[in-house]
């Protein structure tokens, strides 16, 4: 398949029915009532270790397409990573949301790169929108071997440490290397990185909500862990005939600037389109 190529994703005539019958009524919030473009609200969340001013470049290209894009901090990035957990990260998101519907957005999306977008997915699974925009999506909690830092974790928790800062470790999906995270608290850490959790890639996948159309980016030079289950993840997404696997030629600290065109052209088409 090459980076142009639009695929839709097999997952039989009774679910695509049901999808048709059902979830599109219940994913997407009510479209605009006059003839003129969608206004469009994008919250993008970023990746791990960074913050949302790592997302701005992307922000500002679909920024000039007159769209209201929202680039929030989450606790799995910057000096307190891990210090706070999944549900706080949650609620910063659907504030987010809020914040875009207060302000006027007709269509909301949201989008995020490599552990943003597992989260992106992870809250369109939660809550209606009208598009996911995930890019190079990584760093699920099944993804890593992080099992001496969990037991840690539960220990402390056990001992009643549960939000004390503690020196823990990241741990790199392909590959050995460990990155320092000096101020995680262990009760934080476990609700991101329990392969059971709430971030276990298989299980985000499965509660995306029916009608909700997909923007899936796996660049062509990501790493071996993506890669190897792009299939997985594209035929895994619940039917819509705008759902679009996106491969640009790009790494994967690359792939967010690599597709923000496409990106900008799907969302014109899919989201922002005239009523």
């Amino acid at each position: 398949m090459n980076q142009h190529e639009v695929s839709t994703p097999r997952r039989g005539l009774a679910a695509l029915l049901l999808s048709t019958l059902f979830g599109r009524a219940a994913a997407q919030p009510a479209p605009p009532r006059s003839g003129r473009p969608a206004r469009v609200g994008i919250v993008l969340l970023h990746g791990i270790g960074a913050t949302g001013e790592s997302m701005e470049p992307l922000a500002a290209r679909w920024r000039r397409e007159g769209w209201t894009v929202s680039t929030p901090d989450l606790p799995y990035g910057g000096p307190a990573a891990f210090s706070r957990d999944v549900a706080t990260a949650e609620a910063i998101v659907s504030g987010e949301l809020d914040k875009l519907r207060r302000a006027g957005a007709e269509r909301l999306v949201l989008a995020g790169f490599s552990i943003g977008g597992f989260f992106a997915a992870h809250m369109a699974g939660r809550t209606p929108v009208d598009a996911l925009v995930s890019i190079a999506p990584n760093g699920g909690s099944d993804m890593k071997k992080v099992d001496d830092q969990l037991a840690r974790a539960r220990e402390l928790i056990a001992r009643g440490r549960g939000q004390d800062r503690t020196l823990l470790y990241d741990a790199a999906v392909v590959g050995d290397e460990r990155y320092e995270l000096p101020n995680a608290t262990p009760a934080a850490y476990v609700s991101w990185y329990d392969p059971a959790g709430v971030m276990n890639w298989r299980a985000v996948w499965g509660r995306l909500r029916p009608g909700t159309p997909v923007f899936l980016v796996v660049p062509t030079k990501d790493l071996a862990n993506l890669r190897k289950v792009k299939r997985e993840l594209w035929e895994g997404l619940p039917p819509h005939p705008a759902n679009r696997l996106y491969e640009p030629r790009a790494d994967h600290l690359g792939a967010s600037m690599a597709s923000a065109d496409a990106a900008a052209a799907w969302l014109r088409e899919t989201v922002e389109s005239r009523a």
